[in-house]
């Protein structure tokens, strides 16, 4: 007797083979049948004939972490068959925290809708409260060292010694391994060797290491050597986050494609790493990132504080030629604000648009926006006009590369639902499949379900998930094909995706018939049973 069994669907097992017919049972969460269920019992049956069968899809790079506690049904990704998140990229996490760092926590996750205490300071703390209450999805946790080392600098033990010892302790709670952002924050100014220290502590216990590297314009390949030497440092497998090359930057010709035959001779000298890729062209950033160092390393509510100085917004306008380097070649209209807790009302609006709107330039916007914030500052994202197509879909298409969204789970109301007025976000996973799948055939639709769901779980070590076949855990998508090739995931749905028709996560419906159901099924993905 199954719980589940669905029949005479197109299976696209996440192994990268081809589709081929079969029935699927499921019992007590896990997939028990992959064959012919002719005349078995079952106390749910689905007719699947004509539409295709994956594993829920697993998101190799998201930050879903800042938005669940609003988001618990995560509905704009559970709707596009996501039932796994890699989160905690990008060396951004709400925990470990500090008691002069939870003001700011508070801050930035009411943002997102979150209205909550921060009650946690520990990275395990901070687990049990997600989890605690549900999730619809799955979850699997890095560490950021950006957060790591802003709890550290509160420690009594000096900065590294701390560092390691909150690293150890998220280790213990479950983390994956730690994750960096070297363009902004704190981790600007962390050092190859500080990195190259808390390598060699997840290195010890089998964990990983993903990174937001340094550069990926000019200095695109010194950036892409020092991720390797941190790599080299603690023998861990590692992820290079999000491996492109913002659109006239200053890059070299080349740079990319150089960067890329450096991870492939990686790989080929043994060294299991793998980078990964966005859909569309538009990304999100924070905007701290465009700031100097002079100014960030006084603190955030200082430099917040400062940029209402003429005299400072005048040098910052003059050294601002970093990150995203073509907003100082006057570029802005490639820019929107995406999230800005202290000027919630201009969230989804461009530069030009707001400055037409306030009658003021758009730096004079930008430092506006940024000085209200105050020690909130950091929580300021943007939305742009990242990378030209050609790029986004060579990379899309190769073999080393993974395929995640680079965003966090949304709504269409509230507080996420303001500030996530683009498809990036309902229809971004889809797109994959939609666009560059089955319209732009920049690969086959086989290949690009297996660099979301198979070869995800196995480079991060997510065991008996991302394929289908008898043991694996029922993480199942039942798409419809016509609604996949016809959809427009160039545009926002009239309100969730609607080509995954039922979404099961652990055997439990979490999207019947396209609506969500009630359910919240997810597990907490930890290193110690994943890995």
């Amino acid at each position: 007797m199954f719980d589940l069994l669905i029949r005479g669907a197109r299976v696209v097992d996440g192994s990268g083979r081809p589709e081929r017919a079969a029935d699927i049972g499921v019992r007590a969460g896990r997939v028990v049948l992959m064959g012919d269920g002719s005349g078995a019992a079952a106390t749910e049956h689905i007719d699947a004939k004509g539409l295709i069968l994956t594993p829920g899809l697993i998101d190799p790079h998201s930050h879903s972490d800042w938005s669940v506690l609003a988001n618990r049904d995560a509905l704009s990704s559970i709707h596009q068959g996501v039932t796994t998140e890699v989160v905690g990229n990008c060396g951004v996490t709400y925990a470990p925290l500090a008691d002069p760092n939870v003001d700011a926590a508070r801050a930035a996750l009411a943002s997102f809708g979150y209205s909550g205490e921060v009650t946690w300071r520990t990275f395990g703390e901070l687990l049990e409260v997600v989890h605690g209450s549900g999730t619809a999805q799955n979850l699997a946790w890095f560490v950021g060292h950006t957060a790591l080392r802003n709890a550290a600098a509160h420690a009594e033990a000096d900065l590294v010694t701390a560092m390691r010892w909150y690293l150890e302790e998220a280790l213990e709670a479950g983390a994956l391994g730690f994750t960096s952002g070297l363009e902004y924050g704190a981790g600007r100014f962390a050092s190859s060797e500080e990195l190259e220290v808390l390598a060699r502590v997840a290195g010890a216990r089998g964990a990983m290491y993903a990174s937001h590297i340094r550069n990926r314009d000019a200095d695109l390949d010194r950036a892409v050597d020092e991720f390797f030497r941190v790599v080299r440092a603690g023998e861990v497998r590692a992820q290079l986050s999000h491996l492109n090359v913002r659109h006239d930057t200053g890059a070299a010709d080349g740079a990319w494609h150089s960067a890329v035959s450096r991870l492939e001779r990686e790989r080929s000298a043994g060294w299991d790493v793998l980078a990964d890729m966005t859909p569309y062209p538009h990304g999100i950033g924070l905007a701290t990132g465009l700031l100097p160092d002079w100014l960030i390393a006084s603190g955030d509510e200082a430099a917040a504080e400062a940029l209402r100085d003429p005299a400072v917004r005048a040098s910052v306008r003059e050294d601002a030629d970093r990150y995203w380097r073509f907003i100082h070649r006057g570029q802005w209209e490639r820019v929107r604000l995406a999230v800005s807790p202290a000027t919630p009302e201009w969230e989804g609006r461009t530069f030009p648009e707001l400055a037409q709107l306030t009658g003021r330039d758009e730096w004079s916007v930008l430092f506006d926006v940024l000085s209200e914030n105050g020690r909130d500052i950091g929580a300021v994202q943007f939305i742009g006009e990242l990378f030209t197509e050609d790029h986004v879909a060579e990379a899309v298409g190769h073999d080393l590369f993974l395929l995640g969204v680079d965003g966090f789970t949304s709504r269409r109301e509230g507080p996420l639902g303001r500030r996530t007025p683009h498809p990036l976000f309902f229809h971004g996973y889809q797109h994959f499949l939609s666009h560059h799948a089955l319209r732009a055939h920049n690969l086959s639709f086989e290949a690009a379900v297996h660099k979301m769901t198979g070869a995800v779980a196995d480079h991060f070590g997510i065991v008996e998930r991302g394929r289908i076949g008898p043991g694996a855990h029922a993480d199942l998508v039942l798409w419809d094909p016509e609604r996949l090739r016809e959809t427009d995931t160039f545009t926002m749905p009239d309100l969730y995706a609607t080509s995954a028709r039922h979404v099961w996560v652990n055997g439990i419906a979490v999207v019947r018939d396209g609506k969500r159901t009630q359910a919240r099924p997810g597990v907490r993905l930890d290193r110690n049973n994943v890995c």
